[in-house]
């Protein structure tokens, strides 16, 4: 039993480490340009021993992206469950999903990307939950906001997840691309963008 859980933790600290190496390689190399034999390199085991934990740089990063989805599947509970008014914690949800897409933008745009959905791994399983659950807090939110009379009585619930979800990331996306143009064309920070778009969201769409 003590050699299993020595074994365990063995797997725990070498696929965190891997996880680690490939995370900073990705995002500066590319998901391309970074190989498995760097990976293995800049986490100082070999090749053949990164395969034990991880069959694939595909797997590797399905692993990362999930991590970032936890993240985010967090910021939807807080908006859910939180105290102060539905606008409050609406806006506290947006920016704080700005903030992230700020720091890691190839990882959480990758949250909102096509995932494999083969259930024989485990890590898919895991992406798969984690999504349910976090539409989940994104329906019980917005069915705060319905019962504060903010939100539409008449909204249907699921579809406005989806395209609540959507259209903050895309808005977020939008910030962080367009950012010099934004500035040259209507004289506007990243962050005056942000709010008035936002705020166009919470008004219109919900």
């Amino acid at each position: 039993m003590e050699i299993k859980k020595r074994k365990d933790r063995l797997r725990d600290i070498h696929t965190a480490s891997v996880m680690m190496s490939a995370e900073k390689l990705f995002e500066e190399k590319g998901y391309e340009a970074a190989s498995i034999d760097d990976i293995a390199f800049y986490t100082g085991i070999s090749k053949s021993t990164l395969y034990v934990y991880f069959k694939s740089k595909k797997l590797i990063w399905d692993h990362i992206v999930c991590k970032y989805m936890e993240q985010l599947l967090e910021d939807a509970k807080k908006a859910a469950e939180g105290k102060g008014s539905f606008e409050k914690r609406y806006y506290k949800l947006c920016f704080d999903i700005a903030d992230k897409f700020e720091a890691h933008p190839m990882f959480y745009r990758a949250t909102l990307g096509s995932i494999p959905m083969d259930m024989e791994q485990e890590i898919y399983k895991k992406i798969y939950e984690v999504g349910e659950q976090t539409n989940e807090a994104i329906a019980e939110f917005i069915r705060s906001g319905i019962k504060e009379g903010v939100v539409r009585k008449d909204i249907d619930v699921y579809p406005a997840v989806i395209m609540m979800w959507s259209s903050i990331s895309g808005i977020i996306s939008m910030a962080i691309d367009k950012e010099e143009y934004l500035k040259l064309r209507f004289n506007m920070t990243k962050k005056d963008y942000l709010k008035k778009a936002f705020k166009m969201l919470l008004e219109g769409a919900l």
